[in-house]
């Protein structure tokens, strides 16, 4: 029998991957692309990754045996095809996720050492990936039981910032309006849709739970629960956040540090007792949020080679007592560290917000089909067709927002990805299925 989780359980490991994975490495980045305006960004982002919260609870009510959530959605609404080619950028998504914050968490561990070698980060990133993969290997439960642990050393961590923040204003008042009114950071034609895409990456981790809903207690309804109140949490920390780091840094200087809470706390003097202390706190932090997402993009991987659509070694090795994936956790690491290697940490971001804006885009219409075939049958709301209808022009319009390398290489990789598809069918079944598109009267 699989092992379950509370409500209250899922909404700690919802909020933990929301913050640890992100409150501490790309909140730095809205700031200098668009300054004060990153505090309404954080809130029009945060309601529409709640909207994305409440269809993926209505096709996790509607399917909670399934592991690979928004790759199963789809791949169950409209076959193969498109299952198969968001099941692969959902994933890549994640590891890219997986591979951005690690190398943030070099990044702060090689801060607190006073180390500066780019090349040292990265070797720590990978060996960091192995590690969590390796935890992830004790099983589902606990990996539950340490969250509840870390998401208190998360909010005491960004409470002692903020605390902080507070603290410099009210002794330095002139120095930290100056700040929060500096120049934004102009250059290289960043602006306010490329900030809005950084902060799509920074509520992603919501959805880590999604791929837990036959674990959680009510199963859709549960996980959509845990998924809105997490990300309701979110968007108040993320702005306390924003605002601490507007008042103790200037924007501009943000634009490329791998490590904006410990840059903007050396900035503004603060001791290094402080400093040390919530540095460790964000390790811990950044830890527990990335062997969730390691347990999540396992069970993509899981699901799609039990579905037939990869080599049957991904599904190999599924642990039935610990619910736990064990060649989806060591593939996931591989891969990840491999995208690791492909550039700096804006570049990954941007890599993972393509593969998670598709997958989020192809949820949208799998809910209209959904309200659509069977609104009668399972007693859907009908207004659901236009909360979808909304998510999916968000999600093409922050598509945009993508640099454009990032943009056609996602492309790129679609139609690799269909081509790859029906060679394969036609290697498998000898030819390749034929339908109208237009029946003929």
């Amino acid at each position: 029998m699989p092992y379950k989780i509370s409500i209250s359980t899922a909404t700690i490991i919802c909020l933990s991957a929301i913050l640890g994975d992100t409150a501490f490495v790309v909140t730095g980045l809205p700031v200098a692309f668009i300054g004060p305006y990153s505090i309404p960004a954080y809130v029009v982002i945060g309601i529409y990754a709640a909207l994305m919260a409440i269809e993926l609870g209505l096709l996790g009510k509607l399917h909670p045996r399934y592991k690979g959530f928004n790759y199963s959605y789809v791949n169950r609404t409209f076959g193969t095809e498109l299952g198969f080619m968001t099941g692969i950028l959902l994933y890549v998504g994640f590891c890219a996720i997986i591979a951005s914050v690690t190398f943030s968490f070099g990044g702060y561990l090689l801060s607190l050492l006073g180390i500066h070698i780019p090349s040292l980060q990265i070797a720590i990133a990978a060996i960091i990936i192995l590690l969590l993969a390796f935890l992830n290997t004790f099983g589902l439960k606990e990996t539950a039981q340490a969250s509840k642990i870390l998401v208190v050393i998360t909010l005491l961590t960004i409470s002692s910032f903020v605390a902080f923040a507070i603290f410099y204003y009210t002794s330095n008042p002139s120095v930290a309006i100056s700040n929060f009114m500096a120049p934004i950071y102009p250059q290289h034609g960043l602006g306010p849709i490329n900030a809005l895409t950084l902060i799509v990456f920074a509520y992603s981790g919501f959805q880590v739970i999604a791929s837990l809903t036959g674990n959680v207690k009510s199963h859709g309804a549960g996980i959509r629960k845990s998924m809105v109140v997490a990300l309701a949490i979110s968007i108040i920390v993320y702005i306390a956040i924003t605002i601490s780091m507007m008042a103790l840094a200037p924007a501009r200087s943000l634009e490329s540090v791998s490590n904006p809470v410990l840059y903007v706390l050396s900035n503004s003097g603060a001791p290094p007792v402080l400093l040390i202390a919530i540095g460790i706190g964000i390790l811990f932090s950044i830890a527990a949020a990335t062997t969730s997402l390691i347990l999540s993009a396992s069970r993509i991987v899981y699901q799609m080679s039990r579905d037939g659509l990869l080599p049957r070694i991904a599904s190999d090795r599924y642990d039935m007592k610990k619910d736990t994936p064990l060649n989806g956790i060591w593939i996931t690491a591989i891969i990840s560290i491999l995208i690791l290697m492909s550039g700096n940490l804006y570049t990954l971001i941007s890599i993972s917000n393509f593969g998670i804006l598709f997958s989020w885009i192809m949820v949208g219409f799998a809910v209209i089909n959904v309200v659509r075939r069977d609104k009668a049958e399972h007693k859907i709301d009908g207004r659901m067709m236009y909360i979808a209808a909304l998510t999916i022009a968000l999600g093409m319009y922050l598509m945009f927002g993508l640099p454009s390398a990032a943009l056609a290489l996602g492309i790129s990789v679609i139609l690799v990805l269909l081509v790859a598809y029906y060679i394969i069918v036609e290697i498998t079944y000898g030819k390749v299925p034929r339908v109208r598109l237009f029946r003929r009267r």
